[in-house]
């Protein structure tokens, strides 16, 4: 999905609040939001932003709700039932959510990329005590656009979970996908994206095993430094990297972030070659498990048989690796404790 092309087209808003006996209950609009440029460019900027750094490739659960699935189907078959969709599902995600879950607002979007229509789905987490202003237009509620640029164009307002969908096949609900994101959560939500909103609310699961993924993104950057980095040195350091990261508290790997960060300019797009060897897309990040992969260390194995094995520090601090591949060999600097036979 190319993020770049998003063009917004219509919006609605809702404000839902937080579960509780007090709760003043659901606000919901009756009319689309006239779209100015502020407004336009402060979802469509947030929607990118927000996607392009956390975003997450998802697909429908066959398991879990249908609400979502359904009110996208029936938006990219009729435009004309934004209002009536987004209100079913403002009351989808106030029956979704728990105490947990703080009070906010729900944005409904329809829009275009590059390869179709798409519907973009929003919950934006709003100062406390700050409730969405309406004004009556004869029987329809519609929002103070005054009030709601105050919310969206300052920091009173955060879009923390955010949603790009369509479907792969016209008119069959199952068929839903697409990229999903989630700023707030915190590691005991797990990897990816919090499961309110990713399958309960978004009737969704994530594409790509995250276990799996990790694995495979493992044996790419292996195979890169091993068969394809002419430098000792720089074989090192690029090991480095990795174990840094797999051992980091990132909840997310992003092929093309990784080689941004952590590779020379040069090496890049062998590297990138070799992820998408292994099944990846270099440029969709995936949830980082690193179950099936080996993170917790190095092992060096010499021409004439000897391993060495240690962790991510020894190999920064006790491991001195130098030159081109093959020429200067490698430095162990230790004190010995014991030697013997074997």
């Amino acid at each position: 999905m190319n993020l770049d092309s998003f063009q917004l087209a219509s919006l609605v808003v809702h404000d839902v609040p937080q579960p509780n006996p007090d709760s003043e209950g659901l606000i919901l609009t009756d009319a689309e939001i006239p779209l100015d440029g502020q407004i336009r460019g402060y979802f469509e900027r947030k929607i990118k932003q927000s996607l392009r750094n956390r975003g997450l490739e998802v697909i429908a659960d066959a398991n879990a709700s249908s609400v979502v699935k359904d009110g996208v189907s029936a938006l990219l078959i009729d435009p004309q039932q934004l209002v009536a969709v987004s209100q079913d599902l403002a009351r989808h995600l106030d029956e979704s959510q728990t105490r947990r879950n703080p009070a906010g607002l729900l944005a409904v979007a329809l829009g275009k990329v590059d390869e179709g229509e798409v519907v973009s789905i929003l919950k934006l987490e709003r100062e406390q005590g700050l409730r969405l202003r309406i004004h009556m237009e004869g029987e329809h509620a519609e929002v103070d656009l005054e009030f709601l640029r105050d919310l969206t164009l300052t920091d009173k307002t955060k879009i923390f979970k955010t949603s790009l969908l369509r479907l792969e096949d016209a008119g069959q609900p199952a068929t839903m996908a697409g990229l999903a994101s989630d700023d707030q959560r915190g590691r005991e939500d797990g990897a990816g994206v919090a499961d309110f909103f990713l399958f309960t609310f978004l009737g969704c699961q994530l594409r790509t095993n995250p276990e799996k993924a990790t694995r495979d993104f493992v044996r790419a950057a292996e195979q890169f430094i091993n068969e394809d980095v002419s430098s000792d040195e720089q074989r090192a350091n690029y090991q480095v990297a990795l174990l840094a990261t797999l051992q980091s508290q990132a909840h997310d790997l992003h092929p093309q972030h990784f080689a941004n960060e952590h590779l020379v300019t040069a090496d890049r797009p062998q590297f990138l070659a070799r992820v998408e060897e292994h099944g990846l897309n270099p440029s969709q990040a995936f949830a980082m498990d690193t179950s099936l992969a080996k993170a917790s260390g190095f092992k060096m194995v010499f021409e004439h048989g000897m391993t060495l094995v240690g962790s991510r520090e020894d190999l920064v601090e006790r491991v001195e690796v130098n030159g081109p591949a093959g020429i200067n060999g490698v430095q162990l600097k230790d004190v010995l404790k014991r030697i013997g036979g074997r």
